[in-house]
């Protein structure tokens, strides 16, 4: 009965925040089952397709925007985005899997509106949609403290894109 567990201890409605008791106890630490290697690699790909896609959008905004401080902005957003794409790529090749490429993707596969401001909702609609798959990755699998860690990351790296969209 969780009514006669230490304070500590106790089980609430409260247990799936953000900070989870394995992580105030553990510190970085991780401690109980993982999902395997394979698991990894078949639950970050997605991820990757879809952040690739995402940048793909950013590029054909950066390139046909007609401010050219609009696009200087968004080009020095891409910097730390292609550097986040690299990490999620690493952690799919340390676990012996093939990270996607985005090969695959055409130009048909990149869909932007005329307007200049409704391509930048565009990219905050695609930025959010990223942002809440990463956060659900990290609610739904028991990651490894790596991946776990790049995973939070790259979600404050998209948290800190979409604030500058929105200003």
């Amino acid at each position: 009965v969780s009514c006669l567990a230490p304070p500590s201890i106790r089980r609430s409605s409260t247990d799936d925040m953000s900070t989870s008791l394995k992580d105030l106890l553990l510190g970085k630490g991780w401690a109980g089952t993982t999902i395997t290697r394979a698991e990894t690699v078949e639950r970050v790909n997605p991820l990757i397709r879809q952040f690739i896609r995402m940048n793909r959008h950013y590029r054909a905004v950066i390139d046909h925007h007609d401010r050219p401080a609009v696009a200087e902005t968004l080009e020095d957003l891409q910097k730390t985005a292609r550097a986040d794409v690299g990490k999620l790529s690493e952690t799919v090749l340390s676990c012996g899997g093939t990270a996607y490429n985005g090969t695959d993707l055409g130009p048909d596969d990149i869909d932007l509106p005329e307007a200049d401001t409704d391509r930048l909702f565009r990219l905050q609609d695609l930025e959010s949609a990223f942002r809440d798959a990463v956060q659900d990755e990290l609610n739904d699998a028991e990651h490894q403290m790596r991946t776990r860690a790049i995973l939070k990351v790259v979600q404050t790296n998209s948290e800190e894109r979409l604030r500058t969209l929105r200003q």
